[in-house]
């Protein structure tokens, strides 16, 4: 078989391949929506218990954000203002 018989056989074998995935993503594609759509409910228990725990949790995580805020606000003003006071403690201590 001459390589130009081969190329085209395989050519036309690609083509009709990438036809085929197309045909059947296109199906599949189609058939999703309408699935997904019978199967989901607007309104589900499950997700208005998850949407509370997720909530109380966020509401948790920001109190322990400002607790974290306030802790470094700390930190940081007695690592500025340490020199100063550290020399009134030892004069304090001295006296």
């Amino acid at each position: 078989m001459p390589a130009e018989v081969g190329f085209l056989i395989g050519l036309l074998a690609g083509a009709a391949g990438m036809w085929l995935v197309q045909v059947c993503s296109r199906r599949g594609a189609a058939s999703e929506p309408a699935e997904a759509s019978a199967e989901t409910p607007v309104y589900s228990f499950e997700r208005e218990l998850e949407s509370r725990r997720l909530a109380a949790e966020n509401a948790a995580l920001i109190t322990q954000m400002e607790d974290v805020r306030e802790r470094l606000a700390t930190l940081e003003r007695l690592a500025i203002d340490r020199s100063t006071r550290l020399a009134d403690e030892i004069e304090a201590l001295r006296a």
